[in-house]
């Protein structure tokens, strides 16, 4: 743990110099700020919620003049306390670094307090707040210093939203694009992340919008249909498309899997010039949110058009090429490849596991199958029948795919089981609403026990009540079936939608790649395998997990970063440091950024624009796109409930910082 010689922390202040007994923040994790890159130890932390000075060799004053200029950086100019406080803050630190600090305290502090009290967002609202806390109890410590510090620094812009955001999308700034009218300026900002913007503004999990402070007024930001927005306008008008990029650089990437993740990689690896080569197994590109998630919730012509995206800066997709059938890694390599990116998913569906069941019975299916068949019959412009009742086990994503997309080809009652309670499963509530408004039947705290069969035929699936225990050490409850509560739900297709498997022959010995216990690829932070010049990410390396697989866009952050390492990798020949990343993981594990932050509701509250919908009679018996896009007004209005809730972290090292100033 670094030892805190001296700073403030909401408020407090804190001074060890002379003390036998030291005082630190107890809101956060002081061990997980020890170190930044290996063993570069951070020198001073700047926040919104104050500084931290671990080496006393710092000088203050230059440390707050670097944050500064971070601020005056990133001020949008749409007020004038920021736009004109932040620059005169930075000359006014400049004139105390050489030495007329006394003189110029006072105005310091009137500005910056006036930038607090009076911005009209986060930016000038706490940026200033290392200053002040300086100004209020360590005045003695800004003293005049030089300039030319040896020390590294590095900053970032961020927000609660954006730190939840596996891509770290500049959230608050795409918003602000759309309130302004500038929609292509919105899409592409996106863009700039990932090439499935309206896909991913469709089946987005929205972590972001849990974070959102604005739900601590009235309801959180429409974040992801704000996206959706921002990507059907431009791509109906043809201004979703990234800058002309020339593929100068000589070394080739081969990419496996045309999926989101792979799709994601390349389009990055694009963009940096380099030529690259995706390898598909199935005859078409998008991977599970092609064939898993139904065309109700993701027209596969935007999917389309956003995986075209790639073909069109230069990337070729190579068909019915499996990894492990029809090539190994060796064979990428012996092609001429530089360097390969894995990201086959998760493509096979795990079944119950139940006592003597019988996997080659005709009506039983594992989810990812059973959704597979129904897009290829849905595509083909005649959706598969089921006849009678169905019996979907499981309680996440798939699950609900499963049962709205079996209610629609069901002349039965469809039925979800799940094990635990309502709150307990890892779907998106508001998928559980939709398919409960579209007549599918929950029976929760309910699992199953076996199959009933009569002539190779289901006729139903004994299942049983469960309970909940006692909470364990953690305070988390278990649940365990009821003794002779066993019943027989009767129906004549169960689906299985507990979760995904990798495919265990897709790698090879001879490929070196490592591989965990259950299968999954293993990769370090800089999403690297192994095997040098191997990168991997999303669910080949996550896997089946308690929380279920990598999400979409987690996979898509993931595949940014892979991205940049693959850069880092083919021009330097090692894979560095990277800045932001590391940042985020100091925010998350130091706990900077506090969940229970209060707000003050200077906004009056505003109801969340709620998308238009199909009725439920109207979607019952075809796949047509459930929910619609925002109109403009729907967008300017919940566009402007954003807060931008905007803070600047700041960190200055013992040493340089790779790939930071």
């Amino acid at each position: 743990m670094p030892e805190l010689v001296y700073g403030v922390w909401d408020g407090v202040p804190y001074d060890n110099r002379k003390s036998t007994s030291p005082s630190t923040p107890a809101s956060i994790q002081l061990d997980a700020l020890d170190r930044f890159n290996d063993d570069n130890a951070v020198s001073v932390l700047m926040s919104d919620r104050g500084f931290l000075v671990f080496d006393e060799s710092v000088p203050l004053l230059w440390a707050l003049q670097k944050h500064f200029m971070k601020v005056a950086s990133e001020s949008c100019g749409k007020c004038s306390p920021c736009r004109t406080g932040a620059p005169l803050i930075c000359n006014l630190l400049n004139k105390a670094m050489n030495g007329d600090a006394a003189d110029v305290f006072p105005l310091l502090e009137e500005i910056a307090q006036q930038m607090t009290n009076t911005s009209l967002c986060g930016v000038g609202q706490t940026g200033p707040q290392p200053l002040l806390a300086a100004l209020t109890f360590f005045p003695k410590e800004l003293r005049a210093t030089p300039q030319d510090m040896k020390h590294g620094f590095y900053a970032t812009l961020t927000s609660p939203c954006i730190e939840a955001c596996p891509g770290l999308v500049n959230i608050p700034r795409y918003i602000d694009y759309i309130k302004d009218g500038h929609i292509d300026l919105s899409a592409n900002l996106v863009l700039r992340h990932y090439p499935l913007v309206g896909s991913c503004g469709r089946v987005c999990v929205r972590s972001c919008e849990s974070a959102c402070r604005r739900g601590k007024i009235d309801a959180p930001i429409s974040i992801r249909n704000l996206k959706r927005f921002a990507a059907d306008k431009a791509l109906a008008s043809g201004l979703l498309k990234p800058a002309a990029v020339p593929l100068d650089k000589k070394e080739k990437v081969a990419v496996v899997g045309a999926g989101p993740v792979g799709i994601a990689c390349a389009y990055h690896l694009l963009r940096r010039g380099y030529p690259v080569d995706i390898f598909e197994a199935k005859n078409e590109a998008g991977g599970m949110i092609r064939y898993g998630i139904p065309i109700y919730r993701l027209p596969k012509d935007t999917l389309q058009e956003e995986i075209a995206i790639v073909t069109s800066m230069g990337g070729k997709i190579a068909f019915g090429q499996k990894l492990g059938r029809d090539f190994h890694v060796d064979d990428l390599f012996a092609k001429g490849y530089n360097a390969v990116f894995l990201a086959m998913g998760c493509p096979k569906g795990s079944y119950l596991g139940m006592p003597d069941e019988d996997t080659s019975l005709a009506d039983y299916e594992n989810g990812i199958d059973f959704l597979e068949r129904v897009y290829e019959g849905v595509n083909k412009g005649q959706a598969p029948v089921l006849e009678g009742d169905v019996v979907v086990v499981g309680g996440g994503n798939v699950a609900m795919d499963c049962c709205r997309a079996a209610q629609r080809i069901s002349n039965g009652k469809v039925h979800v089981i799940y094990r635990r309670t309502e709150e307990d499963a890892p779907a998106d509530p508001e998928e559980i609403a939709a398919a409960k408004a579209e007549g599918v039947q929950f029976h929760f705290l309910t699992g199953q026990h076996s199959l009933i069969c009569e002539q190779g035929k289901i006729t139903g699936l004994k299942i049983q009540d469960m309970e909940r225990t006692e909470p364990d050490a953690s305070g988390r409850r278990g649940v365990r079936a009821i003794e002779g509560s066993e019943h027989i739900l009767p129906c004549a297709h169960v689906i299985a939608a507990i979760g995904q498997q990798t495919e265990k022959d897709a790698l090879v010995e001879n490929d070196q790649i490592n591989r965990d216990r259950k299968n999954c690829i293993v990769v370090n932070s800089a999403q690297e395998t192994s095997r040098p010049g191997v990168f991997a990410a999303g669910d080949c390396t996550s896997g089946p997990r308690a929380k279920g697989p990598t999400t979409m866009i987690m996979g898509m952050g993931q595949a940014y970063f892979a991205a940049r390492s693959i850069e880092r990798y083919l021009s330097k020949g090692e894979v560095s440091f990277d800045s932001r990343w590391r940042m985020t993981e100091l925010i998350a594990q130091g706990k900077l950024m506090p969940k229970d932050e209060p707000v003050v509701a200077a906004k009056i509250p505003t109801p969340r624009v709620a998308l238009k919908e199909l009725t439920p009679e109207d979607r019952s018996q075809n796949f047509a796109e459930v929910e619609q896009t925002m109109t403009q007004e729907e967008a300017w209005s919940e566009a402007a409930r954003c807060m931008r809730c905007y803070r600047i972290y700041s960190v200055v090292t013992a040493k340089h910082i790779p790939g930071g100033e």
